[in-house]
This record gives structure tokens, sequence and C-alpha cells, in this order.
């Protein structure tokens, strides 16, 4: 009655819009909030402070993480799966993974335990790994996209 099939690895096109979606205004918010922090100080009253805007871009950057977090739970059970069953992106899907959880990692460790003693290398381990993200993505959706040889026998 019900027969069952294969599970696809691409996704439909309003998941991989909202995907898109997550991580291009999770990538602009933090690039933007670094640009803010360290190149668009404002005059104060007392020399150089944040600008207003700083505050808003991070406060949307830790909004977006939130959302990345949610959408990378929703390509773990069907894409990641099957991808991985098949042999088909392993190594870029494995750093996808590695890499999400690394700057999920670092982003907790910024908010709960950023410190005077470690504020000169804490932000740098999670700002560095997040501005090469898009690359990483980028090499992971073209290596996904090439159609395996096909082998005669």
């Amino acid at each position: 009655m019900f027969k069952h099939l294969p599970l696809p690895i691409r996704f439909p096109t309003p998941h991989k819009r909202t995907l898109y979606a997550v991580f291009v205004l999770l990538w602009l918010s933090g690039a933007l909030w670094l640009g803010f922090h360290y190149f668009l100080r404002v005059a104060g009253e007392f020399g150089e402070t944040a600008s207003p805007l700083e505050i808003w871009w991070l406060r949307l950057h830790g909004l977006m993480g939130f959302a990345a977090l949610v959408v990378t739970g929703s390509v773990l059970p069907v894409h990641a799966r099957r991808a991985w069953h098949l042999k088909k992106n392993r190594v870029s899907g494995l750093a996808m993974k590695l890499l999400l959880a690394w700057l999920a990692l670092t982003g907790y460790a910024l908010y709960y335990f950023a410190t005077d003693a470690n504020e000169a290398w804490l932000p740098l381990l999670h700002w560095a790994v997040g501005l090469a993200f898009p690359l990483l993505l980028v090499w992971h959706i073209r290596r996904g996209r090439i159609k395996p040889p096909i082998r005669l026998q």
C-alpha cells in the first residue's frame, strides 16, 4: 500500500531558503558587530565609546545563533544522516558539524565566561572561525552538487 521511498539529501526550496537566511543573518550580524566594535567607535564625553548600534548587532547575532542551532538540528536527522550512509560529502559535512559546534561553544563561552583575563584571545577564537564560515559552507554545497563519476563494471 505505502511504498517506502528513499529520503532525499537535497533540501526542499523553503527549507533551503530558511537555512540560507539564518546563516546570512548570523554571519552579517557578527561581521557588523565586529566592524562597529573595532572600527566605528563614536566620540563621547570622555573619549571614544561604543556606537549605539553595536549592542543591537550583538543582540541580533545572539538571536541568530539560537536560530542557527534550530536549523542545524533540522539538517541532522535526514540530510546529514542520509549523506553519511551514502558516503557522500563526508569530509566537508563533518567539517561543518565541527565548525558549528566550535562556534556554539565559543559563543557560549563569550557569553558566560568572558573576563578581563581572556578578553584578548577568547573573542578571536570565535570570530576568526566565524568569518571563515561562508567559505566552508560554499565548499560543502559545491562538493555536494558534484555528480559522482559513472563506474563501468
